[in-house]
């Protein structure tokens, strides 16, 4: 056989075939690309839900000790707990009136609060209720937003006069 010649038994791949593959290659690869973009894009929400949960808690927390505090000071176990909507921090003694303002996070010790630090998206806000002499409903409700989407997750605790 003559280097010069081709064998006719030799099959390849026709310019068509070609363009196929390359085709389904593309195709596999830009539905992994979607996957790897929405998982990410959940990811970080799920980050977003867990900061937003433990937010609402520690507003909770934080209107429960000072209803504690008012009971150490010998005051009205709901002193300072009118109704209405209000801003807490981590270290708040006593409520502040709404103001729409996003928490901060303090990079140093990663505390959220409103005087210093980056902007974090979350807002919070702590409604109160007196629903008698010996029951509050506090709710507290943070938002934030995400590519445009706008996520709200709310807890809500009923405090007591039971001492």
């Amino acid at each position: 056989m003559k280097l010069g010649k081709l064998n006719k038994n030799n099959k390849g791949f026709t310019l068509l075939e070609t363009i196929v593959a390359i085709g389904v290659i593309i195709v596999g690869l830009m539905a992994v690309l979607v996957l790897i973009n929405s998982s990410l894009f959940y990811v970080s929400l799920i980050k977003d839900r867990l900061v937003a949960a433990n937010l609402n808690s520690e507003g909770l927390e934080v209107v429960r000790n000072i209803r504690d505090n008012n009971w150490l000071q010998n005051l009205a176990w709901n002193n300072g707990l009118s109704d209405g909507d209000y801003n807490i921090a981590y270290n708040s003694l006593s409520l502040n009136p709404y103001a729409d303002m996003e928490l901060l996070i303090d990079a140093s010790n990663g505390l959220y609060n409103y005087s210093s630090g980056n902007s974090s998206g979350f807002k919070r806000k702590i409604s109160t209720s007196n629903l008698s002499s010996y029951e509050l409903r506090v709710i507290s409700t943070v938002t934030w937003q995400r590519k445009g989407i706008n996520y709200a997750n709310s807890a809500e605790e009923h405090l007591f006069n039971w001492k």
